[in-house]
């Protein structure tokens, strides 16, 4: 039985649900593949839980139900600071999981981490887009020059295989890439259209049941589908920068704009394109007809038709979930031990 060691640094919806995900996992994947995936700390904004053996099933399922930065209590285990060197200096982890918080301005903490872990010899597995939209080519550089890989299926459509696929599509000449990106939005529109509400109730809804964050500006200005066409764009290997993607706000939609819509058989959509030919990008609201590929997919489900030189795919999926992007992020965590790690 090999031993994996894995650090998860960010302890928010996605980093508990990973955490609970590998200890339901582990036993699964050790028989199925003779390794075991052994999370030896982990830290959100307060502090560190640090084991050096690794935690056990019990372990993970508890420090999943933690209270919001509360790892710091975690006994016997918590430390109050969160300093990465004295992490890795401890554990040696084989990877790293980046799961903080995206900050569009500068990157931080993920970005540093990120590189941290890199030059200590680390692989990364990441669902925070920022670090990736504004440093990529320095990241990627990193990895290749140390051997190492990086991978961030989860960043985009992340309870869907979606990059892995784009990604795979080496031979292609990719010229437009268009879509909804972002759940949130959607729920947000799909409920406006379905039960004839205005913006702001729509979102209050999406607050409530947890689709929309308490601060859901990232979601409605554009911030985030406009992440998610910068990273595809690194995939398919014609970048762009964030600030060239023009977007909209959703908040401007309006019930009367719906109901407008609907009399003329037209679904408002927010719409994320990435179009290589003309090179222009954008998120922006939309009207659709109803028979529309895009118009029909509601709630939180993502969708993305992709044109090239030599067809044009569609995919759908869900864009996000707790439970359904740590999947993602432990599908990424197995491929790195299996390609990497055990072939060593």
């Amino acid at each position: 039985m090999r031993n994996v060691n894995v650090v998860v640094m960010g302890f928010g919806n996605v980093g508990r649900a990973f955490v609970k995900v590998v200890s339901l996992k582990r036993k699964m994947i050790a028989e199925k593949y003779g390794i075991n995936i052994n999370i030896v700390a982990v830290g959100d904004s307060k502090g560190v839980a640090i084991k050096k053996e690794g935690f056990d099933e019990y372990e993970l399922l508890k420090m999943s139900e933690l209270p919001r930065s509360s790892l710091h209590m975690f006994a016997p285990y918590g430390r109050q600071e969160v300093d990465i060197k004295e992490v890795y200096r401890e554990t040696e982890p084989h990877i790293h999981v980046e799961l903080t918080p995206a900050n569009y301005l500068t990157g931080e903490p993920g970005y540093s981490n990120i590189l941290f872990a890199l030059r200590n010899n680390a692989h990364v597995v990441t669902a925070n887009k920022a670090p990736l939209v504004l440093h990529y080519s320095e990241i990627m550089n990193e990895a290749r020059s140390r051997g190492l890989s990086v991978r961030f299926r989860a960043t985009v459509m992340g309870g869907t295989p979606f990059l892995e696929m784009l990604s795979s599509m080496k031979s292609h000449d990719i010229e437009r890439v268009e879509g909804i990106l972002n759940a949130t939005t959607n729920y947000i529109l799909t409920e406006m259209h379905e039960n004839l509400v205005d913006f702001e109730q729509a979102l209050k809804k999406a607050q409530a049941i947890g689709v929309a964050e308490a601060d859901p500006t990232l979601d409605i200005e554009g911030f985030d589908a406009a992440a998610k066409l910068c990273i595809i764009s690194h995939v398919i290997g014609k970048p762009i920068n964030m600030n060239s993607v023009y977007r909209e706000s959703l908040s401007k939609v309006t019930l009367k704009d719906v109901l407008d819509a609907v009399r003329q058989g037209q679904v408002i959509k927010y719409v994320a394109l990435l179009d290589t030919q003309n090179k222009v990008a954008s998120v922006k609201i939309v009207r659709l007809p109803k028979d529309n590929i895009l118009a029909q997919v509601g709630g939180v489900l993502n969708a993305v038709r992709v044109k090239t030189d030599a067809t044009e795919l569609f995919f759908v999926g869900k864009g996000g979930g707790r439970i359904e992007t740590a999947h993602s992020v432990f599908d990424d965590v197995l491929s790195i031990v299996l390609e990497k790690v055990i072939g060593k």
